[in-house]
């Protein structure tokens, strides 16, 4: 392969993550998935950057697993199978914790594991061209790992209709179903709203949005009782942290507020 299966481009505040194999309809392999935890952890670490989009090259966002890779899985020992989608699973685990708000900007389809990697981020745009789907029954398997974020963005019985049958979806059905945030008639406006997506939240305390994005995966697992107790305590970094000072100093003087990046 030579050219990265993931690049990484400044778009605004935002850092452009793109998956790069457009002559493939840029699938989800362990190199791209790998790739995508490398830049991601980068994004994350930049205090420039204020939001991450993620989209794909050509005229898919990602076409799902690699076929001619998983058509090997079957002559691999149990122990390798099992081990084959770890960066998969790592690029899912790292969305819970992610400190800066991911945004999907889905230019086409997105299917099986591409519309997990939509289902991992916080905001999905979409264009008139996407099409989502989870078509793996539809090769003798099943959409397992992608499961986790998807029960919690789709409605349950939508989800199911679509992973038994593997027939896809259009973006205005998935706005429909709130799954997408807003449907955009070419990526040329779906890339503009990405930028003005990175000034919005630019505004924002990151404190607030740091500490705010995993106490709400926190909160969202507990059961009410539970999480109100949380609730209570994770208020704390929120009350004595320098940005509800400097915020409330900043409403009542009628200014924008001076937030302290890399807090």
């Amino acid at each position: 392969m030579s050219e990265a299966p993931v690049t990484t481009q400044r778009r605004g505040k935002v850092a452009l993550v793109t998956l790069n194999r457009p002559a493939d309809r840029n699938p989800l392999d362990r190199q791209t998935a790998s790739g995508l935890v490398a830049a991601f952890s980068d994004a994350f670490a930049d205090d420039a950057v204020r939001a991450v989009a993620v989209t794909g090259a050509g005229d898919a966002f990602c076409a799902g697993g690699d076929l001619r890779q998983m058509a090997q899985l079957g002559s691999m020992e149990p122990e390798q199978a099992w081990a084959w989608p770890s960066a998969i699973v790592e690029l899912h685990q790292m969305m819970l914790t992610a400190p800066k708000p991911v945004v999907a900007a889905v230019n086409g389809p997105a299917f099986a594991g591409g519309m997990g990697l939509a289902a991992i981020c916080d905001v999905v745009l979409a264009t008139r061209r996407a099409r989502f789907a989870l078509p793996e029954v539809k090769v003798g398997l099943f959409p397992m790992i992608v499961v986790a974020h998807l029960v919690r963005s789709v409605p349950r019985k939508l989800l199911m209709e679509m992973m038994f049958t593997g027939d896809p979806i259009s973006a205005e059905e998935a706005q429909q179903a709130g799954f997408v945030r807003h449907v955009y008639d070419d990526t040329e406006a779906m890339m503009a709203a990405v930028v003005e997506y990175g000034e919005r939240f630019s505004r924002a305390s990151p404190q607030a949005v740091r500490l705010g994005r995993r106490a709400f995966t926190l909160l969202a697992e507990m059961p009410a009782s539970q999480a109100l107790d949380a609730a209570q305590l994770l208020n704390v970094p929120f009350f004595l942290g320098p940005d509800l000072a400097e915020g409330a100093a900043a409403f009542l003087e009628k200014r924008r507020p001076s937030w302290i990046e890399g807090q």
